[in-house]
């Protein structure tokens, strides 16, 4: 049995006449958010990345790692700034970086050399970053 053409395009042409005159919450039944849960989200992150920034902050404010920076003559003050402009995944990164290096050097797994080498390539990378953006 054959279908005709016209039956085809009339099946067509109603079908997109009541998906034009449906509701659009009707079509929108994904997941919606709250402003509520949305204000919730965002202090949240907002929450995450300065516990972040606080955490690369006391990284580099450490009397041992301000020695290194300033003997490889990079200047802390730029470092210090450039933190500030960093996004939250670029902090997300590098806060559980720091932290590790942290804990390793006061557990005497790392070496000055170690933490010298450490410090120079965060150093770096967070210029680096700034220079990219």
């Amino acid at each position: 049995m054959k279908f005709p053409f016209r039956h085809c395009c009339s099946a067509l042409i109603i079908l997109f006449t009541g998906l034009a005159f449906m509701p659009a919450q009707t079509l929108a039944q994904g997941q919606q958010v709250t402003a509520s849960e949305l204000r919730t989200a965002v202090k949240q992150n907002a929450a995450t990345r300065q516990e972040n920034l606080k955490q690369v902050r006391s990284f580099f404010a450490d009397p041992k790692v301000a020695k290194i920076l300033t003997d490889a003559h990079m200047d802390s003050a730029r470092i210090e700034q450039a933190m500030s402009t960093l996004s939250a995944s670029e902090l997300a990164k590098l806060a559980p970086r720091t932290a590790q290096a942290q804990k390793d050097f006061a557990a005497g797994t790392l070496s000055n050399q170690d933490l010298t080498y450490i410090v120079l390539g965060l150093g770096v990378a967070v210029l680096v970053l700034i220079l990219v953006a």
